[in-house]
């Protein structure tokens, strides 16, 4: 298992709030020179726990769209009635995130539509699409309080992933 020590943690930490920090920006907040600030870099890229990099677009911009929370409970439970859901739900754009979850539902949908309408078409194309959906839940967003996919460094530093 990859160990993470205190740069490769500073690493993750600068780079989840300024994912276009030049390399030479990030070898000086890192106090080390340019070849081991991109080397490790590039070592916590080829381990796969830097996923690539992008950008979070404004909250003025966002109130263009309606974001929807979807519980979903399938029909049936049997074999292969996941992955005919999954491989299905992967397929449509609205689906931002989709979250397998225990308990009384089988997955949590973030889905992002236009509008009303918008929310309903796609509701429509997953009813025809037939990949087993007994019954849904839908909340619709009103504000977004809270709202960050960042992994504190403080976590990081007391997981079982850290020297």
């Amino acid at each position: 298992m990859f160990k993470l020590d205190e740069r490769d943690i500073q690493i993750l930490a600068i780079l989840q709030e300024e994912g276009r920090i030049t390399k030479t920006a990030l070898a000086e907040r890192l106090s080390l020179s340019l070849t081991p600030s991109w080397d490790r870099l590039q070592r916590l890229e080829e381990a796969g726990i830097i996923n690539g990099y992008s950008s979070r677009l404004s909250s003025k911009f966002m109130k263009n769209f309606h974001l929807v929370i979807t519980e979903v409970e399938l029909e049936s439970h049997k074999d292969g009635e996941f992955d005919r859901f999954e491989q299905a739900i992967i397929s449509f754009d609205e689906v931002q995130s989709c979250w397998s979850v225990g308990g009384g539902l089988d997955y949590i949908l973030r889905v992002l539509v236009e509008d009303v309408a918008g929310y309903q078409a796609f509701i429509n194309k997953v009813l025809k699409a037939d990949i087993g959906l007994r019954r849904y839940f839908s909340y619709a967003v009103i504000d977004s309080i809270k709202d960050d996919n960042t992994v504190p460094d403080s976590l990081i530093r007391n997981s079982s992933v850290a020297k």
